[in-house]
């Protein structure tokens, strides 16, 4: 039997071609920020604040990337204990979303579009409140990759 078929089954993230375990690629911890939404005329307002371990240079950069990975097509999506809240690109039933750095921190508008109507954003909004409002943490993904990790 040869060395390769007696150890324990590895995925192929954790044991690449050349057999020497390594960390998956593109991974990283989300930073934990506070987060607060409300509901403007425009549409819903989230505002990010640096949590426990996260500056406020790290939030610009993560601001940058966001934004980034959104022009370049990649849905960023808020979830909560896994299921997605909303998707933020440009598809039916999904909102706009425009990041940008403020005095007190990320200052995310998330703006209707498609399908969507102004009341199924605030329905939203005022879920996720609820939500957060019950210690679920909401986490901001950009593909599969959690970005953010938001609290009330």
């Amino acid at each position: 039997m040869s060395a390769a078929m007696s150890m324990p089954m590895m995925s192929n993230m954790a044991m690449p071609m050349n057999g020497m375990p390594t960390m998956p690629m593109a991974m990283m911890m989300p930073m934990n920020c506070r987060m607060s939404c409300e509901m403007t005329a425009q549409g819903m307002m989230c505002m990010m604040m640096p949590g426990e371990g996260m500056t406020m240079d790290m939030m610009k950069d993560m601001c940058t990337m966001m934004t980034s990975m959104m022009a370049s097509g990649m849905a960023c999506t808020m979830t909560c204990a896994g299921m997605p809240m909303m998707s933020c690109c440009g598809m039916a039933m999904m909102p706009s979303m425009k990041c940008e750095m403020t005095a007190k921190g990320m200052s995310c508008m998330m703006m209707p579009m498609g399908m969507m109507s102004m009341d199924m954003l605030k329905m939203c909004c005022d879920m996720m409140t609820k939500m957060m409002n019950c210690g679920m943490p909401m986490t901001m993904m950009c593909g599969n990759m959690p970005m953010m990790v938001c609290t009330r």
